[in-house]
């Protein structure tokens, strides 16, 4: 069977402004995460409950809402988060999601949390691959997963639930390789 694979997403600049950190989400959030879901992009991209209440930002950072991990990029303040879905321990490939509030934006935030959250994620021995599933329109999303050596490898075999519709979605993949060493981007 042949599949058309979808073209990568449009080259754009982006420059680092600031030094970035990832730590693990604490409930303290909250408060950044519920401002920063009102943004229409983030409602836009994600499957956030909608109207998105201060209660949901505090579920989920109190709960993780169902992730495995999730951390938070932040430099004088937090400005993005990177989630686990899940972990396929038959496959070893862990499934994320990302979205970045609007003051983080254009400086460079979600790929320096990327990288790091790669490189903290390449000592676990549980994953081998880091897969993202990307709504195929969403052209930010897919240029941050390339900037950081994401893989496009196809049309996903799900489509992406993205501010309330179904809309086509592609697969990225990180892998890690098996003498220990990465790909990451220097």
């Amino acid at each position: 069977m042949w599949v058309q694979v979808p073209p990568p997403a449009p080259q754009f600049s982006q420059h680092m402004t600031s030094q970035f950190n990832l730590r693990p989400l604490a409930t303290s959030d909250a408060d950044w995460i519920f401002e920063a879901c009102q943004d229409q992009e983030i409602l836009k991209w994600t499957q956030i409950p909608r109207p998105y209440t201060h209660h949901h930002a505090l579920e989920f950072a109190t709960t993780m809402s169902g992730d495995v991990e999730v951390w938070v990029v932040e430099s004088d303040r937090p400005v993005a988060v990177i989630g686990v879905h899940s972990i396929n321990p038959a496959t070893r490939i862990a499934d994320i999601g990302y979205w970045c509030a609007p003051w983080g934006r254009r400086q460079g935030a979600m790929k320096s949390g990327l990288t790091q959250f790669l490189s903290k994620t390449e000592k676990n021995p549980d994953v081998a691959i880091v897969q993202a599933t990307i709504a195929e329109s969403n052209l930010a999303s897919r240029k941050t997963a390339e900037a950081v050596g994401f893989t496009l490898v196809g049309a996903a075999d799900r489509s992406c639930h993205c501010g309330g519709e179904e809309v086509s979605a592609v697969n990225y993949e990180y892998a890690f390789t098996s003498a220990g060493f990465s790909t990451l981007p220097l």
